[in-house]
Order: C-alpha cells, then structure tokens, then sequence
C-alpha cells in the first residue's frame, strides 16, 4: 500500500490516459481487458471534482452536493483510522441505503480499507457470522451493535455523518492505493437463498471493470461525454450492499448526475412519488419491483414522463411484464428498456438487451459486455448447458471457504443454465439447482413461472419443489393476481396444462392478492415459501 496524490487533483484534460475503449487481450491473465484503464477504484475519482457545485445524494428532504461529498472523503478516512482501521484491513458497513452509505464505503477506499456490505436485514445470528467470517477491524452501521459482534469495536453511521458538514482540512490524508489491481476492493455477500450467504471477494480491477463496461456501454466513459450535457436523476431502489447497488453509487459519481434514495423498504407508491418530484430519468430494479408500481393503483395520477431509462435485472423477465411497460410507459417503447444479466460473483453485469434486442430475441438478457465471454459447459441436444463466464470483474474467491468456483483458466462456473443463439444472444433456462425431480422428470422452475405470468391476472408467480413420499418432490406454485380478479386453482391447471407437460403443472398453489416474500434486492424468497408449504403438512 502507498498513498498517492489524489486524483480529485489531476487536470481533466489527463482522462484520455485512464479511461479508453480499447478491448485487448490481457498479457497476465487468460481474458480481456480494457486499455487504458483505472489503476485502481480510487483512480476512477479522477474528474469527479468538476461536478462540485452539481448536487450529487438526495435523501427526503437532504440534498448533499458534489463538493461537500468529495470534501468529506479525507475527512472519512481519518475517522476510519481513528477508529482502528489500517490498509487492506477490512471495514464492516451494515446499513440502509443513506448518504452516510456512500460516504462510509468511499471513506473505506480512501483509507486503503476493504469495505464488507452487509445485509441490513439480518437477524444477530447471521450479522455474527458474517463478522467471525470477515473479521473486521470495525463496524459501521445504523443500528445498534449486537451482544454476539461485541469485540468488534462498531461506529454509528452519525458520527461518520457529521463530516459532511465538518470544514475540510488541508493537512487530511491522501488516498492510499492497493499494491495493485489484484488486490482486495470489495466484499459482498450472496442473497442466501439457499443455505447461510457466502462472503464473495472483489478484486480491484472486477469493480473498475464494471463500471468501464457500463461506461463504455452507454457512451458515458469521462474522457468522452460533454460536460455540459444536462445532469442525469436516477433512482435507486436496490440495497446499495448488493453488487448492482454499488455499480449505481459509483456510476453517477464518475458521470456527474444525481443519486436519489428512497428511504426504508420497497415501496411502490414511494418510488412514484419520487420519480414525479425529482424528474427522474433512470430507474432499475427487478421484474418484482416493475410489475408492483404498474399495479400500483397511484400509477395513473403520477407524471412519469421524466423517465427515459427502465433496464430490469436480477431475475428472468417475462414478455408479459415488458409488454405492460411499453403500454404504461409508452416514452419507453422505442428506447430505454434493457434487460440485463450477472451475479454478486460475477463482480456485476455481464450482458445486456435493449428494446431492439428484446424485440427481436424475446426472453434474451442480451449479448456480453466487451470484456465478457461466455462459453455453454456441455451442452446437450438444444445448445443447452451451464454458463461459464471470464471476465476481468469475476471475483477471486468465497472468503473463508475452499469452494472454487472459478477455474484454473478463469472460468466462473456460474450456476446458471442457459443458451447462445448464432448472433451471440444468451437465453437463460434458470439456476442448474432451480430444478425439481418429480418422479424422475426433471422440471425448470423458471419455465413454468414464465408460463405463469402470462396468465393476464396474476403479477407475480414462484415455482419450487416440496417433498413428496412417492415422487420425491412435487410441484409447487405461490402466485400473486391482481385484486379485482383471482383466478381460481382448476382456472389455472387448466390454463397450464394447454402449455406444459401434465407433470409440469403444480399440484400445491397458494393464490392470493398479496406480494411475495421477498429476500434483499426484492428477488422472491424461495426458502421461505417453500418452508409455509411444508408446514402446513406436518
């Protein structure tokens, strides 16, 4: 680790030698990479001092600007330093999105710090876990600090919060940089959807390489765009501690425009309201969050035509929903849809489809970003097979496991099931785990779930597999109709069973009116449903 003389100080007119588009095959790693590029996540501060007067966070009625921002980031550190924390140790972040948020994981960078994002909604238990996992020098939250993280000294967010309106000091630290861009940037946290979540480690360059696909992809690189282009609103409704919510905090800061929070948990009429308040142009979320502000009944009354950007991830997005989008949105219909795919371990997003896209290949999440490669692991018959994927933003590993998902030539095996068209579209098929055995009969949950949706009542739909003494498993279904009409049971075996194999059809369901239980980031909690149905036959 060596400090550096901070990037917020270098001329503008030096961008051309950090950011470039050039896609070349990378002479220390199997992969490609781009060239130039950021040396490192704090590297890519460099410009950002341009935008001060601009305001940069909007939280209810706090407004914080660029500058107060930047200024702040010395100061951060310091307290960070106070508090324990030296290069490469790691600093633990467990809140709810807030300008606090940002400036404790830019803080985190400045100091030479590996900033861990926990889940804000986990019980003690998981919180102790995730500490005896990552063992952190300190703790930053706005909660209180659990009996079970007690010999971890934590910090309140509101002591950090303070140094916003602290006048900056000249003498406050320089930035340290990491010994190179292998080195530790980021800790993330799988969902846990499936057993306790696994502590995903993020190299440098897997950040700085996130945001240069996005950059490059929507035509934002800083050494290109126009400074005097209008400043772009966007809306973040995603955790910040997942992957995608740290692409969009790091984003708009690189491109000067506005970072508007909502406050608490996912609420429809909250984001409604916000996109008419602060004319916001960009909003993304999963297909869950779409499909409730459209059925929101606030929806109609709002104005919404400051909404030029709707990309929707995380989850497979059915032709049903996209099709309610362009007929509610309809500024939406000929650009600004996008549907994209990638994973905590996948260091972010790895393709992308906009409208065309979606238009001409229906269910596709695109084609890769420039520095991504896909290759199909043994295929059968279709195409069909798992995804593999290289990519300079893969992860290095799960901290404190001997799990190696990426193999010995770079390869993340990702889990995901799925195929590549001849123009280079990929097609996803669902998880290689999100399959149920039913007598023998292999059976894709998100098939079925597809077929679901476009049943013109129902909003939301989950699929998954229950034991079942004879076939081992059997199939079953959680769906959420709209209010003023709920299908019942027969309606929707009947309408299945025109779509699907007879054993393809559920023979459990739960319909009902009300939103699925949802894990962080709002994508549907399996586990959960799945434990409601058993026990309700034990």
């Amino acid at each position: 680790m060596t400090t550096m003389r901070s990037p917020l100080n270098r001329p503008v007119s030096t961008l051309a030698s950090v950011w470039g588009a050039d896609v070349v095959r990378d002479p220390n790693w199997p992969g490609l990479c781009y060239q130039p590029r950021p040396a490192s996540i704090i590297d890519m501060l460099h410009g950002t001092r341009r935008w001060a007067d601009r305001v940069f966070l909007v939280q209810g009625d706090r407004r914080i600007t660029f500058g107060e921002f930047l200024d702040a980031l010395p100061l951060g550190a310091a307290a960070l330093h106070e508090s324990g924390a030296e290069p490469g140790d790691h600093v633990f972040i467990l809140a709810y999105n807030s300008p606090e948020f940002v400036l404790a994981i830019w803080s985190a960078w400045w100091a030479g710090a590996v900033p861990v994002l926990g889940n804000r909604w986990w019980s003690d238990h998981e919180i102790e876990h995730a500490i005896k996992v990552t063992e952190p020098t300190v703790v930053l939250s706005d909660r209180y600090s659990p009996e079970a993280a007690t010999s971890t000294p934590w910090m309140t967010m509101t002591e950090l919060g303070v140094k916003f309106q602290e006048t900056p000091s000249v003498s406050g630290p320089e930035p340290v940089l990491p010994a190179d861009e292998y080195a530790p940037g980021m800790v993330l946290f799988t969902s846990g959807s499936s057993g306790a979540p696994k502590a995903v480690v993020l190299p440098q360059r897997s950040v700085v390489a996130n945001q240069q696909n996005l950059l490059t992809r929507s035509g934002n690189l800083p050494s290109t765009m126009d400074i005097g282009s209008p400043q772009e609103v966007m809306l973040a409704v995603t955790p910040l501690f997942h992957v995608g919510g740290v692409s969009n905090l790091i984003t708009q800061l690189i491109v000067g425009g506005r970072l508007v929070m909502t406050e608490g948990k996912f609420d429809a009429s909250q984001v409604l309201e916000l996109i008419e308040r602060e004319r916001v142009q960009r909003w993304g979320g999963v297909p869950t969050m779409a499909a409730r502000v459209l059925a929101h009944p606030d929806f109609d009354r709002r104005d919404l035509s400051s909404l030029r950007s709707f990309p929707l991830g995380g989850a497979p997005v059915s032709a049903a929903l996209l099709d309610r989008m362009r007929a509610k949105l309809p500024q939406l219909e000929k650009r600004g849809l996008a549907n994209t795919w990638g994973m905590t371990e996948s260091g972010g997003f790895v393709t992308v489809a906009g409208n065309r896209d979606l238009e001409r290949y229906p269910g596709t999440v695109g084609r890769p970003y420039p520095v991504a490669e896909l290759h199909i692991l043994d295929p059968d018959e279709s195409g069909r097979g798992e995804i593999l994927l290289r990519s300079p933003t893969v992860m290095q590993g799960y901290l404190g496991s001997n799990e190696d998902a990426v193999d010995s030539d770079g390869w993340l095996h990702t889990g995901d099931l799925g195929w590549v068209n001849n123009n280079g579209y990929l097609f996803l098929d669902g998880r290689s785990k999100d399959i149920v055995i039913r007598g023998g009969e292999n059976i894709a949950c998100p098939h079925v779930e597809k077929t679901l949706l476009s049943h013109p009542d129902i909003v939301e739909a989950a699929v998954f597999g229950i034991h079942h003494a004879d076939l081992g498993e059997e199939l079953a279904a959680a769906v959420t109709c709209r209010a003023a009409r709920v299908p019942s049971e027969d309606e929707l075996r009947v309408f299945l069973r025109d779509r699907l194999a007879h054993f393809e059809v559920p023979a459990r369901w739960e319909i009902s009116s009300e939103s699925l239980p949802t894990l962080a980031g709002e994508k549907v909690d399996k586990r959960a449903l799945r434990s409601r149905f058993e026990n309700r036959t034990s």
